[in-house]
C-alpha cells in the first residue's frame, strides 16, 4: 500500500469521526469508502461505531469477486459504492449519512404540490460545494435496487443523492470533496429551516 493510500484511509476515518461530531450519522451508521485501484475498495465495516474507528478496522474489498479482508463484514451499502464508482469515472470517494434536516426538509416538500427542490437557493455553498443534487426513490437500505438508483443518479451528473427518510449519498475526487458536499447540503438545510421559521 502507498503513502498516498494510507493518506486516504486515514482521512476516511477523520470523516467518519466527523460526520458523528457533527450529528450526520449516529455511531454505527453511515459509511464510507475510497478507491484503492481498478479492481479495490477500503470501506468501513458494518456495526462499527464509527466515532471510534481506526484505519485497520477498514474492510478491503473486491469490487469484481465480492471477496473481502479483514477483521469485520463490510457496509451493507457495499453495493451502492461499488457501483458508483464503475459508472462515475472521477469518484475516488464516497460517503453516506443521515443529515436529519436534509432529511425533514425533503420529506417535507415531496409531500407538498409543489415538490420543490428546497436547496436550490442560490447559496455560494450549493454552486461550489454541492453541485447537482438528486431525490432518489427510497428502496429499501442495502438493496440492489437502491445501490442501483444511487449510482445511476450520481451517474447521470450528481453530486450528492437524497434517499427519503433514509439520507445521502456523495462522491468526490478526494474524501474532503465528499465530504464538503454532504456538509454543505445540511448548512444548505439549515438556512432553509431558518428562511421559513422567519416567514411564520
Amino acid at each position: 500500500m502507498t503513502s498516498s493510500e494510507e493518506g486516504e484511509l486515514g482521512k476516511l476515518v477523520l470523516a467518519m469521526r466527523e460526520l458523528f461530531q457533527l450529528g450526520l450519522i449516529n455511531p454505527r451508521g453511515g459509511n464510507g469508502s475510497v478507491l484503492l485501484d481498478e479492481r479495490h475498495i477500503a470501506i468501513t465495516p458494518s456495526g462499527v461505531a464509527k466515532q471510534w474507528l481506526k484505519v485497520e478496522d477498514l474492510v478491503i474489498y473486491d469490487m469484481e469477486t465480492g471477496e473481502f479482508r479483514g477483521r469485520f463484514k463490510p457496509s451493507i451499502e457495499v453495493n451502492a459504492h461499488v457501483l458508483t464508482y464503475k459508472k462515475v469515472k472521477e469518484a475516488r470517494a464516497v460517503l453516506h449519512a443521515h443529515p436529519p434536516l436534509v432529511l425533514a426538509l425533503t420529506d417535507r416538500f415531496t409531500k407538498s404540490k409543489s415538490r420543490r427542490r428546497w436547496w436550490e437557493t442560490g447559496l455560494v455553498e450549493v454552486e461550489y460545494s454541492v453541485g447537482r443534487a438528486e431525490i432518489a426513490e427510497p428502496f429499501q437500505p442495502g438493496s440492489v435496487e437502491l445501490a442501483e438508483e444511487v449510482s445511476s443518479k450520481l451517474a447521470s451528473g450528481a453530486r450528492i443523492v437524497i434517499v427519503p427518510k433514509h439520507g445521502v449519498f456523495a462522491w468526490g475526487r478526494t474524501v474532503e470533496e465528499a465530504m464538503d458536499a454532504v456538509v454543505a447540503l445540511e448548512l444548505v438545510a439549515k438556512y432553509v429551516l431558518a428562511r421559513l421559521v422567519s416567514v411564520k
